[in-house]
């Protein structure tokens, strides 16, 4: 018999989570056999989500068609006519209650995209300056709070392997979030790096390292300033670097005189020989490398505990060298912003001016309380893209009642979403796979921009989610300035201030890189992005708007009758956020929700292992079953978030919060558990 036939291969990127993996789709008869790993691809380490790639794209719930809701119950339509009804309500809201009565939202699969971009730039045209994304729950904490130490912008510092001698996890668990970073991470270990884990759970990395530091949950703020009282107290900081290149070091040396680690021990759980310990080993094996996981932002200290750790990055020398932390700056692309039409100072998050300015939108945190109560004004309209706020926002029972009171909600998803259910209009998206986008890996520390290619055709009446807006757009009047009739159009456009072109992209489908990836210390030929020069270890801007300059810790309040906190989002490979649960092959890995329970407090409430428990907080109750296990704090309780038959969200509450981003507590709520008939 002759050779059966591969089928032809695609190069493309995974977007299955935000792990970007490079791959080889590989599809036959129009349709996606498999994806393997991109060899060319610098980031080609696929987790077990991929294996589900096809049952996902091809998932009899996917919904291909855009679909009105009348009288209650969904009914198909063509896109003109859901444009248009979308178009004749945003008008109508427009004239009544004025542009900011529309809030749009993105979400985590269309970071880095070129989505936001786009729908930024409809945002603008209409005039609503309420454009809201996934920033307002995730990575812009930290990227606050590196910016406004080390460059007055919004990009985190990224960890540097290859070169490491010491890594120091931090509220984070790559072994089912980053499978790439926790391969580089094992790897250097290997090589004979020393490993540090910060987790108030013992993850397997935590069991696997020279240190693991049990935090109690929200006092990392205090535990990094009891770190800089032993490192500056001890002279164990680089002399140098802090003399040339920083701003307040006396200043800061005599803050953290408050934080002897007698005090930090008392604040954080880990005893005074741990805290020594660990500043002895990260100062002692250089360089050294810092990666911190969302974990620590999600508490009333969020940005603070990114400034110390920033802090503790630089004053170390530890700063944008191989080994250490490094710029992650991307590449620079033309912006879609129509300037001169919205008024910027009239966002529905206006108390947060420092996360308005660095992110260059607001916070949608403030939106379900808007919808509510028509304060500071009414919203009356929302756009959600590829995001289901009603199960991934905290206090899920105000966020539905919020959404049940708009005029107009749209939801553009490939499923029936818990959010998708509340809406007037759902608009069918394409899958990563069915079209082209470019992907940025500065915020994984690689300089490297790359094209992932389009490999199949969208099912049904499917749109690109860039065309969305496009379309509506035009609908709306604006056609002059969506004149882009394909995606080459469009990214022409973008790429153009770069250098790079999208034939060269095309032509390297690993990527091409824009800088050099060792260049090091660039500051010392470059200077300091910052206002004063120097790396502002008290920080003027934040000294401005009131905020305390220095890293200030805030205890998370305690609760009578709710003797436990509460971690709530607690990663798993086989999930991401809220999706996938409908996947067989998925479900199998991770079938049921579940709280995790020390076993000397679940011997004291008689709680067994699988036993049906209810965790309530002062927000609501939800029912799982327990999974008893010593790798948890006797005073903390640990679950999952996404679950709609467990929603985590139930329990949370935005306050109390962190004043500068917005933040909510998702990692501090006070809870209790107990049996079910108790």
């Amino acid at each position: 018999m002759p050779p059966k036939n591969n089928p032809p291969v695609v190069k493309s990127i995974c977007r299955m989570c935000m792990g970007f993996c490079g791959i080889d789709a590989h599809v036959e008869n129009g349709k996606l056999v498999e994806a393997t790993p991109m060899k060319e691809h610098p980031v080609n380490r696929l987790c077990v989500k991929a294996t589900a790639m096809a049952d996902w794209l091809y998932s009899p719930e996917r919904i291909t068609c855009p679909m009105r809701k009348v009288n209650g119950a969904w009914r198909e339509v063509s896109w003109d006519e859901a444009l248009g009804i979308v178009t004749e309500k945003l008008a109508a809201i427009k004239d009544k209650y004025g542009a900011r009565a529309l809030v749009v939202h993105t979400g985590q699969p269309l970071i880095g995209t070129e989505v936001p971009r786009i729908a930024i730039r409809f945002c603008s045209l209409y005039g609503t300056p309420n454009y809201t994304s996934g920033a307002s729950l995730c990575f812009a904490a930290k990227g606050l709070g590196h910016g406004l130490t080390l460059s007055n912008h919004m990009f985190p510092l990224s960890p540097s392997y290859p070169k490491t001698r010491c890594i120091v996890v931090w509220g984070r668990n790559p072994q089912q979030s980053k499978v790439d970073e926790q391969a580089n991470i094992l790897a250097a270990q290997k090589r004979g790096a020393k490993l540090i884990v910060v987790d108030p759970r013992a993850t397997p990395l935590a069991k696997r390292a020279d240190l693991h530091i049990q935090v109690r949950p929200g006092t990392d703020c205090a535990l990094a300033l009891g770190l800089l009282n032993v490192i500056i107290g001890e002279e164990l900081y680089d002399r140098d670097f802090v003399g040339r290149w920083t701003l307040g070091f006396d200043k800061l040396k005599e803050h953290v005189k408050d934080y002897p680690p007698e005090t930090a021990a008392k604040i954080t759980g880990v005893p005074v020989s741990e805290i020594k310990q660990f500043a002895h080993i990260y100062t002692a094996t250089r360089p050294a490398t810092i990666t911190q996981g969302v974990s620590i932002d999600h508490c009333v200290n969020g940005v603070q505990n990114s400034r110390a750790i920033s802090i503790l990055v630089a004053v170390t020398g530890n700063l944008d060298v191989a080994g250490g932390d490094i710029y992650n700056t991307p590449l620079g692309q033309s912006s879609l912003r129509v300037k001169g039409i919205v008024a910027v100072d009239e966002v529905i998050g206006l108390k947060y001016p420092i996360f308005n300015k660095f992110t260059s939108e607001t916070t949608a945190m403030p939106v379900a309380d808007a919808m509510i109560t028509g304060k500071p004004y009414p919203v009356k309209a929302m756009i959600v893209q590829a995001a289901n706020p009603a199960l991934t926002w905290p206090d899920s029972g105000k966020v539905r009642r919020a959404l049940e009171n708009l005029d107009l909600l749209v939801v553009s998803d490939m499923f029936m979403t818990e959010t998708a259910r509340l809406a007037d209009i759902f608009l069918p998206a394409a899958a990563f796979l069915e079209r082209k986008f470019t992907s940025d890996y500065a915020i994984k520390g690689i300089p490297l921009i790359t094209l992932s290619q389009k490999a199949l055709e969208p099912p049904g009446d499917c749109m690109e989610d860039w065309q969305l807006w496009a379309e509506l757009g035009r609908k709306m009047g604006y056609a002059d300035y969506f004149p882009w009739r394909n995606a080459d159009e469009l990214f022409t456009f973008l790429l153009e201030p770069s250098g790079v072109t999208l034939e060269q992209l095309e032509q390297n489908p690993g990527g091409i890189p824009y800088r050099r990836a060792d260049r090091q210390r660039k500051y010392e030929q470059e200077g300091l992005d910052t206002p004063s020069g120097k790396v502002e270890l008290f920080s003027p801007t934040l000294a401005d708007y009131g905020y305390n300059p220095l890293p200030t810790f805030t205890p998370p309040e305690p609760l009578k009758n709710y003797p436990f906190t509460l971690i709530t989002g607690t990663r798993t490979i086989a999930y991401s956020h809220s999706g996938y649960r409908h996947l067989a092959r998925l479900r199998r890995l991770v079938p049921e929700p579940l709280v995790e329970i020390n076993p000397e407090q679940a011997n004291k409430l008689g709680i067994s292992d699988g036993e049906a428990v209810a965790l309530e907080s002062p927000k609501g109750s939800i029912t799982l079953k327990a999974e008893i296990t010593p790798d948890i704090p006797p005073d903390v309780l640990s679950i999952q978030h996404g679950w709609e038959e467990a929603n985590a969200n139930i329990l949370t509450a935005h306050d109390p919060h962190d004043p500068i981003s917005g933040y909510p507590g998702l990692k501090t709520t006070p809870c209790r558990v107990r049996k079910i008939g108790e």
